[in-house]
């Protein structure tokens, strides 16, 4: 439980990141313009270097989690997926269908005829 609680503080500020890369900077490049008097040029480029450096903060949290995630189905020896390929999907569906086709089947099993008002003998 304790493990659960570690990666969800890991990853839980990833967020955190990526929005304190693209503030800081878009205030480097507003600090520039007005050193330099070249408005709003380096504004734009310095977002674009903050969201590039977001962007490599997502990508090295996602390739950590499926690190971490490979290392536990190793350590755990969590199971197969029930389905691992089209084909099987696409049997099963289809056993499926052939099923719910034949003509014994009730297509509403809790609900009955409606009764007749008059009952005519």
């Amino acid at each position: 439980m304790k493990q659960d609680w570690k990666a969800v503080g890991s990853y839980g500020t990833v967020g955190l990141e990526v929005v304190l890369c693209i503030m800081l900077g878009l205030f480097v490049g507003r600090w520039l313009d007005a050193k330099l008097g070249t408005d709003p040029f380096l504004s734009v480029l310095w977002f674009f270097f903050g969201l590039g450096a977001a962007c490599k903060a997502v990508h090295r949290a996602w390739k950590e989690m499926q690190i971490a995630a490979a290392r536990e189905e190793r350590e755990q020896g969590n199971p197969a997926p029930m389905f691992d390929d089209r084909k099987a999907r696409q049997d099963e569906r289809a056993d499926d269908d052939r099923r719910t086709d034949s003509s014994d089947v009730v297509p509403y099993p809790d609900e009955r005829p409606p009764a007749k008002e008059h009952d005519e003998r």
